[in-house]
């Protein structure tokens, strides 16, 4: 969950389940006369927007942080009690597993990225290999993977994209829709500067897959106003890129027990934020 000062008064939540519908969006519409599609295209945007959809068994009954406060998602792995962020993953991918087999290695790959610095992309993230935990979820997560491998090389539509470089390629994607995704989602209005944590106006220097046999790049996000923003090098399909996602308003307070936060948050007004991603 994402939480970010809406005014004076209030608090904005952004559901780390609708950000990931925003990742999906990105990858939906990744590709142009400069920017090669996604292959496989479906399993990758399937990917791409359910990279966060284990978040949903704890979003439907938020807890509170050990200050009052709504619990936001940078570093959750540590802020939520023991094994649940772990468990709830876990069961994201295998849910998906039952849909998309590529789909769940590659969310699978990204859920190992974020407890180890991407992968080694990303050396500004917090590595927790150091809990036991972690190690255990890795090993687990990598055995899962090698299970899911056979079907994906048995399947028609996967097999062709299932060598272990073009899975690293669309591990690198995965990386860079969700890190897009969260620096659009976790601030308001766009131009806000209240937000200190989490991905940079470069994406953290994520390399970007442009095509094959071509150098990654790195994206630029030129925030010009409340709402609109430039993407250089631009990677979109359509110009302008809508991004629409819903959040709710809180009182901007600490609370005292759980059962008050959750009256504000099951009550909390909606509210609709949407930003526009340009070519120039």
């Amino acid at each position: 969950m994402m939480v970010c000062s809406y005014d004076e008064a209030h608090s904005l939540l952004v559901l780390q389940t609708d950000h990931s519908r925003v990742a999906g969006l990105f990858a939906a519409h990744w590709g142009n006369s400069n920017f090669a599609k996604l292959r496989p295209y479906l399993s990758m945007v399937l990917a791409a927007q359910e990279h966060d959809s284990g978040w949903w068994e704890w979003e439907v009954k938020p807890t509170l942080d050990t200050g009052g406060h709504p619990t936001d998602y940078i570093g959750s792995i540590r802020k939520l009690p023991k094994g649940v962020w772990l468990g709830f993953y876990r069961h994201g991918i295998e849910r998906l597993a039952e849909r998309d087999a590529y789909a769940a290695y590659n969310v699978s790959m990204h859920g190992q990225g974020l407890l180890t610095r991407g992968m080694g992309l990303l050396p500004y993230m917090p590595d927790y290999t150091v809990d036991a935990d972690v190690r255990d979820y890795i090993k687990q997560q990598t055995s899962f993977r090698e299970k899911l491998l056979p079907v994906m090389l048995d399947n028609a539509q996967s097999k062709e994209f299932s060598s272990q470089e073009h899975l690293w390629t669309n591990f690198k994607y995965m990386e860079v829709f969700d890190q897009l995704a969260q620096y659009v989602c976790n601030r308001y209005p766009l131009n806000s500067r209240e937000r200190k944590n989490g991905p940079t106006n470069q994406l953290s220097h994520t390399p970007v897959p442009v095509s094959p046999g071509e150098k990654d790049a790195i994206l630029t996000v030129d925030v010009r106003d409340e709402n609109h923003a430039i993407v250089k090098p631009y990677p979109f399909d359509v110009d302008p890129l809508v991004v629409s996602f819903p959040g709710r308003l809180i009182d901007k307070r600490t609370y005292s027990n759980q059962e008050e936060f959750l009256i504000d948050f099951y009550r909390g007004q909606r509210v609709t934020t949407t930003y526009y991603l340009h070519a120039s």
